[in-house]
Parts: structure tokens; C-alpha cells; sequence
């Protein structure tokens, strides 16, 4: 078939709207895994959203994707490992920047990463530690190199000590339920002696079998003389913990009876005259009971219980009283995944819902609204194949209204069409020329809406917008148009486009 046909056909597509384009519905999910801001579909598919990506997006080139890892070195940054083994980074700090992936050499079998100031480290699924060192604009050094004197380790966890300067102090949990630390750098190790039998590790607090919690300093006096010796106490007000949880500044712990505890820092002011007022005394938080898990996001406790009820309290003020006030935010949840100013939860039904900042598109809901102090829907992700080959999106389909959006470039590049857009007049152009073809041009007014097909216009009901700089065009299905057919195929979440 000729460009021009299918180029026509599509066009006509875009402006006409049997109700089967009702793509908004969310209520079945082909989800095998997900992450603050990523997820896996159960074809091994990646798809990103934040920064550049307002919605979910796939990502091509990178098919088998078996595990994500969020929030590693900066807000929004990802890794990833294939079947292979191979891990990959995708640094995602600067909005300006289209997705990039980096292979991370050195690293097989990965379990956990963390990072602090200068280092990142990654645990083996073996038990290995390796260390790689961040760059001055913050992404990662490679290759990973594999660090001696610590092995057989489960978890890792770092945090600053202020002495008064900030040094990295690096805590690993091995395999055994001992605990280490660095004594220099990351050049030796060296065990806790009067951690045994612990079971998790978050920050400076420690978990034992019996469920005790166990804690050491972060801040000493500036005239102390640094030791190399953790002097561990236990935590009296807490007995009985099945689950620990730390930010940089606070703490959580859950009780067998779904109790929740919280000690740490609350806030006051913002900016500059940001101030943290502590109580080390754990404060039993009556206001919530039956606690499944609990997070901290955006100077907030949300506290996820048996029944699947999300709740969320404030960390704003002086103090945290006992009797603080736990507000109902959503139900129906089976689990959440938190970055540091959202979350992300995933219903009974598989879908995935935001709550929180998405300055930078964290949510996946097709905009960049600042906060959503509400849950909302992160869009479904969506594929579009030409001729059984996926088309890659600059930016996923968004759904608005019960109508597919989808952005100008990506298939329309894909059908040899010129296209040129005037940032000052916000007008796109797009036309298909060719001697053996009558031509086909589209104008789009991304300020007014008005619409033109080789210069005469047309309405839409749901009209052209832009996100980010990104023109989307509502996507409407004619089920067979001048030789292209187009369909949904709604069991896989999939726009068809084929010709003959």
C-alpha cells in the first residue's frame, strides 16, 4: 500500500470516534512487577514514566527485563537487570535529558543497590558487596569492583554520622544475622559484637529475632575523638517488632498485634527555614491499627493496613502526638512501592495508582501538576504496533476523557511524513509528498485547537493538547480506512496499525 494511503488513513483515525476507543479503562493489568516509577509487564517489557515520560513508556531495545531498582542515586534514576544477568542504569536527573541506558560492567546477579555521597554499592544475589564511585553530576562510575574483607551479606543500608562533618558510614547484614560496618572508607569491615541474630537493618536501628529493636548514634559532640567501636542500645519502648522502617530523619516499626510506632524528626517551615524538632522516645501512634506496612513520603506517615486501606498523618509541626489523626486516602490496596516525595500503590485489580508530588511526573498521569494530595490513576500502559513491529514513543499514549491520545512524532516519523513544528505560534505541520501520491497534510494549533486535513477543518470533541512540549492528537478508531486497518486489542492493551 502506498504512504499516502496509510498516512490518509491514520488521519482519518485521528478524527473519528466510535466509542471501542473507551481506553481509559483500568481494571485488568498485565503488571508482572512494579517500582515508584517503573514497572514490568508480564511480557518482560520495561516501561518508564517521571521527567520527560508523563506516562508510562516503553522502553525498546531492552526486552526479558527481570527486576527494577528506583530512587538509587537520584529521585527518578532506575536500575535494571535482564535475564542475562546484566545490569543497566538509566540516569533520570535532568529533565531536559531523553531516557539513556547504561550497562553497568562488573555486576552479575544483582539484589540490592544503594548509594550514599560518593560510593554506590551493589549486592550480589550471592552475597558479594562492589563499589563503584559517583561521578561530579551525580550518575555512576563504571565498572563496579568487588570489595574483600565482607561477604555473605543480605542486605546493605547507609547513612551520614556528623562528627560535625558528614562522614559515610556504610551497615551490612549478613547472612548469619550479624552485622558489620566500615571501619576506613570502604577499605576494611569489621563486625558489630553486640548485634546477633537481627533480621533487618534500617539506617542506624536493627531488628532482632526476639523482636527487639536495637539502636547507635548518628551524631556525636565535635569534640569527640572518632572511635571505631558502635555503642548499641536497646530501644525499651519497643518489644515484640516484626517490621522497621528509616528516612534520613525518622523512624517506623510495626508490632505482631499491627501496632504502629514512630520516633524521629517532625518538621516546621520550609526552604531555608526548615526545622526538625526530635523525640527519640517511640511514640505509640493510636490513631491507626492493623498495619500491614508503613512508608514515609512528603512529611507524611501512609500506612497501609490488612484490610487494604491506605491512611496517611502528617509530619508537619512541633511534635507528633499519640492521638494524631490518620486520614483515609484509598482502599482496595495490596501494595506500595514509595520514592521520596510519592507512592506508588497497586489495587486488587492490578492497576496503579499515585499519590503525592509529581512535579516531575512521578505519578504517571500524563501531567506535571505538582501535588496530588488525592490517589490517582497512572495511565495504562499502552502500545502501538505498525505492521506487528511496536512504534517507539517519545511518550506513552495518554487517555483523556475515555480517548486515546497519542504524540504527534512518533508514528507519523514512521511513515516517511515531513514534520515541522513553530515553538512560537505553537502550529504543527505535517504533510506527505511524494510524485506518486496525491499529498496529505495535517495543521494542528496547539493554542486555539483548530485542525486542518489538507486545509480544511475539522472539529474534535476532545481537542489536541501538549504536554512537556509534547503534541498528542486523539487517537480514534476506524476499523478500515483506504487499505490500513487499525484496532484495539483490548486483552493485550494494544493499538494495531496494519496494512495490506
Amino acid at each position: 500500500m502506498k504512504r499516502r494511503a496509510l498516512l490518509l488513513s491514520i488521519i482519518t483515525l485521528l478524527l473519528l470516534s466510535p466509542s471501542v476507543w473507551a481506553a481509559g479503562d483500568n481494571s485488568t493489568s498485565h503488571i508482572r512487577s512494579y517500582d515508584s516509577g517503573s514497572l514490568i509487564q508480564s511480557d518482560g517489557s520495561l516501561w518508564l514514566w517521571g521527567y520527560n515520560q508523563s506516562v508510562p513508556t516503553r522502553v525498546e531495545g531492552k526486552p526479558d527485563v527481570v527486576k527494577t531498582f528506583s530512587n538509587i542515586i537520584n529521585e527518578g534514576d532506575l536500575v535494571f537487570t535482564l535475564q542475562d544477568h546484566s545490569a543497566w542504569y538509566v540516569p533520570r536527573n535532568n529533565i531536559a535529558e531523553s531516557v539513556k541506558f547504561v550497562p553497568l560492567e562488573g555486576l552479575q546477579n544483582l539484589a540490592a543497590v544503594s548509594n550514599l555521597n560518593d560510593h554506590v554499592l551493589a549486592l550480589s544475589s550471592e552475597g558479594s558487596i562492589s563499589s563503584a564511585e559517583r561521578l561530579d553530576n551525580g550518575n555512576i562510575s563504571s565498572p563496579f569492583q568487588t570489595l574483600s574483607g565482607i561477604d555473605e551479606v543480605a542486605n546493605i543500608d547507609s547513612y551520614y554520622e556528623e562528627r560535625p562533618d558528614y562522614e559515610e558510614r556504610w551497615i551490612f547484614l549478613k547472612k548469619d544475622g550479624s552485622v558489620w560496618k566500615n571501619t576506613k572508607a570502604l577499605q576494611g569491615f569489621k563486625p558489630i559484637s553486640s548485634l546477633k541474630d537481627i533480621t533487618s537493618i534500617a539506617k542506624n536501628i536493627a531488628l532482632k529475632k526476639d523482636g527487639t529493636v536495637w539502636t547507635w548514634p548518628k551524631e556525636f559532640d565535635k569534640n569527640a575523638t572518632p572511635s571505631e567501636t558502635l555503642s548499641v542500645s536497646q530501644i525499651q519502648a519497643l518489644s515484640d517488632i516484626k517490621t522497621i522502617k528509616a528516612n534520613r530523619y525518622s523512624n517506623l516499626a510495626i508490632d505482631q498485634q499491627g501496632r504502629l510506632w514512630f520516633w524521629g524528626a517532625t518538621v516546621t517551615g520550609y526552604s531555608d527555614n526548615t526545622t526538625y524538632h526530635n523525640e527519640n522516645t517511640p511514640v505509640l501512634l493510636t490513631g491507626i491499627k492493623d498495619v500491614k506496612d508503613a512508608f514515609f513520603a512528603e512529611r507524611s506517615i501512609l500506612a497501609l493496613t490488612t484490610a487494604g486501606n491506605v491512611y496517611v498523618a502528617s509530619l508537619d509541626g512541633e511534635k507528633l502526638p499519640s492521638n494524631a489523626p490518620f486520614t483515609l486516602v484509598t482502599k482496595n490496596i495490596q501494595s506500595i512501592k514509595a520514592g521520596p516525595r510519592h507512592v506508588i500503590m497497586q489495587k486488587t485489580d492490578g492497576a496503579l495508582w499515585g499519590w503525592g508530588v509529581n512535579k516531575h511526573g512521578q505519578l504517571g498521569i500524563g501531567d506535571y501538576e505538582f501535588l496530588y494530595s488525592s490517589p490517582v490513576p497512572v495511565q495504562k500502559p499502552i502500545l502501538v504496533r505498525l505492521n506487528g513491529s511496536p512504534v517507539s514513543l517519545s511518550n506513552g499514549v495518554i487517555t483523556r476523557n475515555g480517548q486515546a491520545f497519542i504524540p504527534l512524532r512518533s508514528v507519523f516519523d514512521k511513515l516517511g511524513a515531513e514534520i515541522a513544528y513553530d515553538f512560537n505560534s505553537k502550529i504543527a505541520k505535517m504533510n506527505q509528498s511524494k510524485t506518486e501520491d496525491h499529498p496529505v497534510s495535517l495543521e494542528v494549533n496547539f493554542k486555539t485547537s483548530q485542525t486542518k486535513v489538507n486545509d480544511k477543518a475539522v472539529k474534535f470533541t476532545n481537542p489536541p493538547f501538549m504536554v512537556n512540549g509534547i503534541g498528542y492528537l486523539p487517537l480514534r478508531l476506524l476499523s478500515e480506512t483506504l487499505g490500513a486497518k487499525v484496532d484495539w486489542i483490548q486483552k493485550e492493551d494494544t493499538i494495531e496499525i496494519t496494512t495490506k
